[in-house]
Parts: structure tokens; C-alpha cells; sequence
């Protein structure tokens, strides 16, 4: 069988000589496969082309974005360096704060939680790169210390709060203001006096207040009625239970205000001055007794 061959005619542009080459007609499939492989191989190429400036810019938004968070961890460092110094200077505000309550101040080791030494970083999120995975460890653990120093100093001052409000509820519950509302002089006070009925010496358990009938007589701290009516050379008293001790006794009322078992203020109107009892003239005899005790009001009156 006779060999096909193909003629390759080759035509100068300066009209010179025209050539002619003869070729194998196998030559036309090798020629096609690698002017496909040609093509495939410039595809390839382009598509990897595009890929790599693809990556490339990726990268750039990466390293720009790295750059920011590297920022951003500085001014967050920053911040937590300002918030752990407001925690200190808060330390010596509480305990300012629980000398005031009557507590004892901790110190600032103990606030603090014994922070020292090395820390216990945890590590950061496996996508950072080491230094930066420390750095983000060591700040959740300053932030877990201040929260916790947070909490401790939150403790702090709601046992702060509460021994105020204890301290607050004692005071109220010691008789400690003027009885009377409205002009008054002392007529007579604790201890040994003479009486004035019979002219002889005598203990006076309480103090003598001379004022206008009908002046208000008001409790001077917080308590229970325990006695609102006549009881002998006192006329009509009112005994206030100041349920810590104290008990306040108000005498030669002319009208009273207050039933027994009512629960009073300070400062609540209880009765009104008067002459009922043994009583040479309108005045209130007043009492306060500690313990069972009759002491001098004039050692517990504050104001007025």
C-alpha cells in the first residue's frame, strides 16, 4: 500500500522562490495533538495566572487586616492597663468605705486575689500566628483576674451596705433627739434633788421639761408601745420598747396619741404636754431606761 504524504507549500513575501516540503500524512495528527497540548498548557497556565493574583491579594487583605488587629490588641492592652489601675485605686475606696462600716480593711494582696508570679495564659485562637496567640492568651487572663477582683470587691461592698443598714437600725432604735417639739426649758434633772411636794431629797430618775400644755411630745428613736395610759403619780405616760435595751418613758401627758402595741418613728407625735399626775405645773417628765436601768437622758440627747 502506498505511503500518503501531505505537501507543504511555502510562499515567500518578496515573491522568491517557493518551496515545497513533503511530509508523512501521520505528521497532521502528531501536529494537532500539540497544538491541543499547547493550548491546554496556555489555559493552565492563565488559570494558575489568575489563582496566584487571586492568593496575592488575599494576602494583602490578610497581612492589612493582621495589621489592624495587632492595632487593636495595643489599644486593648492600653485599656486593660487604665481599668486594672481603676480596680486598685477601688481597693482603697471599699476599704475606706468598710473602716466607715466598722469592718475590717483587707489588704491589697487579698483584693487582688494574690495576683502574681507567672500567669496562667491560656492560648488563643489556633488561626494566629504564635506571638500573637500569646498575646491574646495573657489578655483573657488579666481579664478573667480583674473580673474576678471585680466580684471579690461587689462582696465587699454589699457587706458594706449591709453593716451600714445594720449600723442605721441600731442608731434609729437609740433614743438619741429632744422629746419635745416647740419652745421648753429644763426644769429639773437627773439624780438626787428635793422633791418639791414634800421638800425632802430624793432620786429623780429622769429630767423635767417645762413647756406649754399641748406642746407635741414625740418618740426619740424607733420602738413599740409597750404602755400608753394613767399609771399613778406619773398621770398619763406613754413606755416606748426600743427593743435593743432601751426604753423610753414619757410622763404627765395631757392627751395621748399612741395606742399600745403601735409601732412608732422617731419623731412621731406620741402625746401632748400636761399636768396629769403629781405634777406642780404643765411639764413632761421624760426616762430612758437601759438594761432595767435608769440612766441620765441628758447623756443620750444629741440634738436639740
Amino acid at each position: 500500500m502506498p505511503r500518503k504524504y501531505l505537501d507543504l507549500l511555502v510562499v515567500p513575501d518578496d515573491a522568491g522562490r517557493i518551496r515545497r516540503y513533503r511530509v508523512p500524512q501521520w505528521s497532521k495528527s502528531v501536529l494537532f495533538c500539540a497544538a491541543a497540548l499547547l493550548v491546554l498548557l496556555g489555559a493552565g497556565a492563565a488559570v494558575s495566572y489568575v489563582r496566584l493574583l487571586a492568593l496575592s491579594r488575599a494576602n494583602g487583605a490578610l497581612t492589612m487586616e493582621n495589621e489592624g488587629l495587632r492595632r487593636e490588641l495595643v489599644t486593648l492592652g492600653g485599656q486593660i492597663d487604665q481599668l486594672d489601675g481603676r480596680v486598685r485605686s477601688h481597693i482603697r475606696l471599699a476599704n475606706d468605705a468598710r473602716l466607715l462600716a466598722g469592718l475590717p480593711p483587707f489588704g491589697e494582696e487579698v483584693a487582688l486575689l494574690g495576683v502574681g508570679g507567672a500567669a496562667n495564659v491560656e492560648p488563643g485562637s489556633a488561626e494566629f500566628s504564635a506571638p500573637l496567640r500569646r498575646t491574646v492568651g495573657l489578655y483573657r487572663d488579666r481579664l478573667d483576674r480583674l473580673g474576678q477582683q471585680l466580684g471579690f470587691q461587689e462582696e465587699s461592698f454589699a457587706e458594706v451596705q449591709q453593716a451600714i443598714a445594720d449600723s442605721k437600725m441600731r442608731l434609729d432604735h437609740i433614743p438619741t433627739i429632744n422629746p419635745l417639739v416647740g419652745p421648753f426649758s429644763m426644769s429639773s434633772g437627773f439624780g438626787r434633788r428635793k422633791d418639791p411636794f414634800t421638800g425632802r431629797v430624793a432620786y429623780h430618775e429622769g429630767v423635767d421639761f417645762c413647756a406649754k400644755r399641748g406642746t407635741r411630745i414625740c418618740a426619740t428613736a424607733d420602738g413599740r408601745v409597750i404602755f400608753a395610759s394613767h399609771d399613778g403619780e406619773l398621770g398619763l405616760v406613754v413606755r416606748v420598747d426600743h427593743q435593743n435595751g432601751f426604753v423610753s418613758v414619757y410622763g404627765h401627758a395631757d392627751r395621748l396619741l399612741v395606742t399600745r402595741g403601735q409601732q412608732v418613728k422617731r419623731g412621731d407625735a406620741i402625746a401632748t404636754v400636761g399636768s396629769t399626775g403629781r405634777a406642780t405645773g404643765d411639764h413632761l417628765h421624760y426616762e430612758i431606761h437601759k438594761a432595767g436601768r435608769p440612766v441620765n437622758p441628758g447623756k443620750y440627747i444629741l440634738q436639740g
